[in-house]
């Protein structure tokens, strides 16, 4: 059984929770967050940050959203949803790259 297999029931309630869960956002901008779809400025310079360089994030980026106008809950999801889709996008290459 491979390391996905195992864990593939908690993957996927982490999934729905984070993407399909209630939430202030609507899924479907969820969805783009995680998978890197498209998603209006600023939260789309917003979460190819939080996927590619997260350290990067300030309270300039923030303000960003808000002057946008984003709430705190809204970027609190989005920011977790496009978090969750970089987790997995790199958990899932590297199952790939110790695959037999």
């Amino acid at each position: 059984m491979s390391p996905l297999d195992r864990h593939a029931e908690r993957l996927d309630a982490i999934r729905r929770a984070v993407l399909d869960g209630d939430g202030v956002t609507d899924r479907k901008l969820r969805a783009a967050a995680a998978g890197g779809g498209p998603a209006p400025e600023p939260l789309s310079t917003y979460v190819t940050k939080v996927r590619d360089a997260s350290y990067r994030i300030g309270d300039g980026d923030i303000a960003l959203l808000k002057a946008a106008g984003l709430g705190d809950e809204e970027i609190f999801e989005l920011t977790v949803a496009a978090a969750l889709g970089a987790a997995l996008h790199r958990f899932e290459a590297g199952l790939r790259a110790v695959a037999p």
